[in-house]
Formats: structure tokens, sequence, C-alpha cells
């Protein structure tokens, strides 16, 4: 079975530097995959391309063996299936929760009352449904992450992208994020890729990690297998910390 996303030899520069630097990587269909990297590594600039936020130079993009992206082709974010979940939630301040996840609700040839309907289903399924009425400079850091969650997953995606999700919430709050992320993950059959450059808690919902350094994947396995990734500094931080975890 071909993967649901190939990314096969992916260059894209900045005022001539290279944020991905011949980057190939397969992802397969209902997985869950963590990006690893330190800072500036490229790897919110991977998922932005993926998502089709983000040209390239060269390299191409392959989304269930149709091109997304190559120096030709850029096919919209909306007919690309992915959902990106960002650190901020950026949501509308002058709408209510439940008319912010409203917007993310796409079926076509819904009323206006239908497409609320399916939005108070959304915040229900993240843990929400009683924030409804709430405006955004109402909500706590995590109630306006799990808002913008409800809006990412209203718009069906089959593929999910989350950006350090968890990046702008306390470790509490933050494992808590993973876990209700990780069970809609499940739920919903969805293809994950989550980014981040540090964790203080065990990784929730999948068992592969890639590190990208300078733009390129430097480690493609098993977290368990994360010993075996060549020795760098972001690395060897990464291996001490799970060194904590294990004890």
């Amino acid at each position: 079975m071909a993967p649901l996303i190939e990314c096969d030899r992916l260059i894209c520069r900045f005022a001539g530097v290279a944020a991905l630097d011949s980057l190939s990587l397969s992802i397969e269909a209902g997985s869950w995959t963590y990006i690893l990297g330190p800072s500036a590594s490229g790897k919110t600039t991977l998922l932005r391309v993926i998502a089709g936020l983000q040209g390239l130079d060269a390299g191409e993009v392959r989304i269930d063996g149709t091109t997304a992206t190559n120096h030709r082709v850029q096919t919209p974010p909306h007919r690309r299936g992915a959902g990106f979940l960002f650190q901020e939630p950026s949501l509308w301040p002058h709408l209510s929760a439940l008319a912010n996840v409203a917007l993310g609700v796409r079926e076509e040839g819904l009323a206006r009352r239908e497409r609320f309907e399916r939005a108070r289903e959304w915040l229900g399924k993240a843990g929400v449904a009683n924030l409804a009425d709430k405006f955004p400079a109402q909500l706590s850091g995590g109630e306006a992450q799990r808002v913008a969650m409800a809006r990412t997953l209203a718009s069906r995606p089959r593929i999910l992208l989350l950006d350090e999700p968890t990046a702008r919430l306390d470790p509490h709050l933050g494992e808590a994020m993973l876990e209700e992320l990780a069970r809609v993950h499940r739920e919903l059959a969805l293809t994950t890729l989550c980014v981040t450059h540090h964790f203080d808690s065990p990784m929730k919902g999948g068992d592969r990690a890639v590190i990208i350094e300078r733009g390129a994947v430097c480690h493609d396995g098993p977290i368990s297998q994360i010993a075996n990734a060549p020795a760098t500094p972001f690395t060897e931080s990464l291996r001490r910390r799970l060194g904590r975890m294990g004890e």
C-alpha cells in the first residue's frame, strides 16, 4: 500500500538559506508521527508545505498518490484534506467559541442552523461544550486551544498537522491536551504529524520519531530507537530526557 503522504527531496529556501534541504519522508495512513528537532530546523516549514501554505523551490509532495505541490502544481489548502492546529489558537475575537468552530464546518449545502449544530457537536467532542457562548478573551489558554482543536476537526480532515500545540500551556494542561488529541486521532482514524522541539512528558499517540536537523531527516524510527540517532546537541538532550522519564 502506498503511503498517504510522500515528501520527495523537498527544497525550500528563505533568503537563500535552505529551511528544507532535499528532505524525503513517507507517512502511512492512520499513523501518528512526531517530528522533532531544534528551533529553526525546518519542522514547521515541513508542515506548512504539506498543508499547502508554503511553496517549494524543488521536490514534490504527494497526497494519496496525487501531486499536491511541486514547481508546477500548488493544490489549494482546502482541497488537501488537512487540518492545521497552530501554537496559537488564533480565534476570531469578535466571535463566540461556537461561531469560531462553525467557521470550520465545510460540509456543502448546510443551512446556518445546521452548521452551528455541527459546531456544537465538535465542541462537545473537544470537551468544551459549556464554553459555546464564551468569547476568546474569556477563555483560558487551554480552553482556547481546545476550541481551536474543535474548529480544526470540524473541517473533517484526513490529515491532522500539529505545530507544537501545547507550547503555550503548562506541563499538566499540555499533557492533557496531547491525551485528548491522541484519543481523537484514534477515534477518527486520522493521520497525524505532531511537531515539537522538546517534550517533558511521555509522548502520546504514536511511537515513530522523525528528527530533522538543518532541513534534513537525520533519524527516522521508533521512539525507543532515538538512542541510535546521530550524536548532536539536540539528540543528546533528547536522550537524557528519555532516560529521566524511564527512571
